[in-house]
């Protein structure tokens, strides 16, 4: 438990670090365009998941999405 809390400063470099060789491994085995695809419908699952929890509409979520993108 110690070293995880050493760990807490470099939390999102370790975790954008993840994401990225996660991404160079799929590109590199499965293609450009089926990881394009893959990261896509994991996108969409999310926002379904997110839409059940919290029990909002698509459209609200939009919404939101696209207010995080006019910042």
């Amino acid at each position: 438990m110690k070293k995880l809390k050493k760990l807490e400063p470099y939390r999102n470099q370790i975790l954008y670090t993840s994401l990225a060789v996660l991404i160079a491994i799929l590109l590199m085995t499965i293609g450009f365009w089926k990881t394009i695809l893959l990261v896509l419908l994991i996108g969409i699952g999310y926002l379904i998941g997110k839409m059940q929890d919290e029990k909002r509409s698509i459209s609200s979520i939009l919404a939101s999405i696209q207010a995080f993108f006019e910042r």
